[in-house]
């Protein structure tokens, strides 16, 4: 039977494709129109091009298929964005769940956003922690969120759904620069501010890799955390680490929460206000559930770094 990829051409469906295609299955994948794809049709995939909003196009993507890959998502975090945001990361599951055969088993990619920042920098959390009302007014992990939740209710009501929460990615092939953003950018030398708070890194290609062994072994109305033990890092430390990989030494600035806010509103920053005030809370995950359930084995995050930067050096 076909697998189904949503999301494809993105950062982690790069990394994933190859790896599904080289199990000699039938593969397809969704594509937006427009969107450069000779690369997926060199590895054999069927192309079906579409929105996540065309139900014709998700319908015969999914037709016959018994597993999908639901990786398709948008990254926004204005208030202003909550419209783009809802349509994609919340509607699209509906869509996805609406199209695929029910018998399917769906891999439906969310993010540690779903499930909210940790309480402090030494207490990074697991898939049970309860998402912090707080959390609400960050537009990205609301919706993500959202989506999860169709995703969870559909598997309680008896479809084969089994939920990822992939930390933040780095590795080589972020070509739309959706999240390594802030290695090219210190190492441009256009980011010399920072902020209290931070992000759990993990490459992306192991995250493809666990996906892959999710699908296998996962269960179905769980989520799994997929994350580096080691990539729970402050933003200091972060871009310290980047500097002692690369050699690249920048002098960084740190700011309080409510002044790196509001630089970011009136002056030009490579981030918004939104965004700003998301990060500076502790994005930090325990991936014991993967190493335990699944085998998740991450490289170290200093070769992750290596091979991010070397993609903009």
């Amino acid at each position: 039977m076909p697998t189904l990829v949503t999301g494809a051409t993105g950062f982690l469906g790069r990394h994933l494709v190859p790896l599904l295609a080289g199990s000699g299955e039938p593969l397809r994948a969704l594509v937006r129109p427009g969107t450069g794809a000779d690369w997926l049709a060199g590895l054999g995939v069927e192309l079906i091009r579409g929105e996540l909003g065309d139900r014709e196009a998700l319908r015969r993507a999914a037709a016959g298929c018994g597993l999908v890959f639901h990786l398709a998502g948008v990254v926004a975090h204005e208030r202003r964005d909550l419209p783009l945001l809802r349509a994609v990361n919340a509607e699209g599951v509906r869509a996805v769940l609406a199209a695929a055969e029910l018998a399917a088993r769906i891999v439906h990619v969310s993010s540690v956003a779903a499930i909210g920042p940790a309480p402090g920098p030494d207490r990074p959390v697991d898939e049970s922690h309860p998402f912090p009302a707080f959390a609400e007014r960050f537009v990205y992990a609301r919706t993500k969120r959202e989506g999860e939740r169709l995703a969870l209710e559909a598997a309680a009501a008896g479809r084969d759904v089994v939920v990822a929460n992939p930390g933040f990615l780095l590795g080589p092939g972020d070509v739309y620069r959706v999240s390594t953003w802030p290695v090219a950018r210190y190492l441009q030398g256009s980011l010399r501010v920072h902020e209290t708070g931070g992000l759990s890194y993990v490459d992306v290609r192991d995250v493809a890799a666990a996906l892959v062994t999710l699908a296998e072994r996962g269960r179905a109305g769980e989520r799994t955390i997929l994350t580096c033990r080691e990539g729970n890092l402050s933003h200091a430390d972060f871009f310290r680490r980047v500097g002692d990989v690369t050699g690249v030494r920048r002098r960084m600035v740190g700011l309080p929460p409510r002044a790196a806010i509001l630089a970011a509103r009136v002056v030009p920053w490579p981030v918004r206000s939104g965004e700003v005030a998301a990060a500076a809370h502790w994005w930090f995950y325990d991936p014991a559930k993967a190493e335990r359930e699944l085998g998740l084995v991450t490289r170290p995050l200093d070769e992750t770094i290596v091979d991010t930067a070397a993609q903009y050096r």
